[in-house]
């Protein structure tokens, strides 16, 4: 049965995906949108034409909450650009912290709760501790970014687990993807230099390693837990890691696109990595493999599709 579902963030690089696939099964999506980018997926693709789209601040939830009557809430709005966080901490512990205690908060009180809200933490909660990441390991991050998704991640939880409140916290791995438009992340901005035939510059010395997730697996797997959620599934208050299964680092990552393009210039790496950046990052994503997710779709594979979508 087709859901009414409150998305947050619908105008972001997941929350884009996750739109349309809420769309394509027939759901209606009420599209939360703070800044308008006709370059966002949400309004290239023509999808806001399907949307109820609102434009509004998270501080408005409660009136939305009473308004649309929600039966779901993904909520994907947040401040995610480390170097801003690094930059500006104050702005965006309001936007990822602030911005969801005031969506639980609206949920809570509701005359008409949804029946499942899914918040979107990462994999950058965990800081430090050990890897692979296990789902009920502890959240040690440093960095602002980290710090404020640690926060998000214990904020939904707590409503869970003293509110009774329906929520489940993603902690996806790094995505890439067609569709991504920032360029200061690695994937877009390598396409787009081998695109125009230039020189890939890198601001770390390329040896990080990360666990790489596809969009649209991280899409399907947002939206299954929703369903999971709704149906009953015993997933509340619980942290669910979703990797791509397929570690890689800067260097590889990068090597990997410029195989796929005759004659690609060399990339230009730095010195050294940057301040506060996790050197080493994977996830058991043991959960939503036991909800019956596997990603679709491998590194090669999806990194050809970015390249392809920049122009490559």
């Amino acid at each position: 049965m087709a859901s009414r579902v409150l998305l947050t963030g619908a105008a972001g690089f997941l929350g884009g995906a996750c739109a349309a696939a809420l769309l394509d099964r027939g759901d209606e999506v009420i599209a939360l949108v703070r800044d308008r980018d006709p370059r966002a997926r949400l309004f290239r693709d023509g999808l806001v034409a399907r949307c109820v789209e609102v434009r509004a601040e998270l501080a408005d939830a409660e009136r939305l909450l009473a308004e649309y009557e929600p039966d779901a809430v993904l909520h994907l709005a947040a401040q995610t650009q480390v170097p801003v966080s690094n930059r500006s901490p104050l702005s965006t512990f309001e936007s990822n912290v602030r911005g969801t205690w005031r969506l639980l908060e609206a949920c809570r009180v509701a005359a008409r709760p949804p029946r499942a809200v899914v918040v979107a933490s990462s994999d950058k909660a965990y800081g430090e501790a050990p890897r692979p990441y296990a789902e009920d390991g502890p959240l040690v991050p440093t960095a602002p970014y980290d710090v404020s998704k640690a926060c998000t991640d214990l904020i939904a939880r707590s409503y869970a687990t003293h509110f009774g409140l329906p929520v489940v916290v993603t902690r996806c791995g790094n995505l890439y993807g067609p569709g991504d438009l920032n360029e200061r992340r690695l994937v877009p901005g390598v396409c787009r230099a081998l695109a125009h035939g230039q020189a890939p510059e890198l601001r770390s010395a390329g040896g990080m390693t990360r666990e790489w997730l596809y969009i649209a697996d991280a899409a399907a797997a947002n939206l299954l837990l929703l369903d999971r959620l709704a149906e009953g599934a015993p997933v509340a208050g619980l942290g669910v890691n979703v990797g791509g299964g397929e570690v890689e680092s800067v260097r590889g990552v990068v090597e990997r696109l410029r195989a796929m393009v005759p004659g690609a210039p060399e990339a230009r790496y730095a010195d050294a990595d940057p301040p506060g950046e996790i050197a080493h990052q994977s996830l058991r994503s043991e959960r939503i493999r036991a909800l019956g997710w596997r990603p679709q779709v491998g590194l090669d594979a999806g990194l050809a599709a970015s390249l392809a979508w920049h122009g490559g």
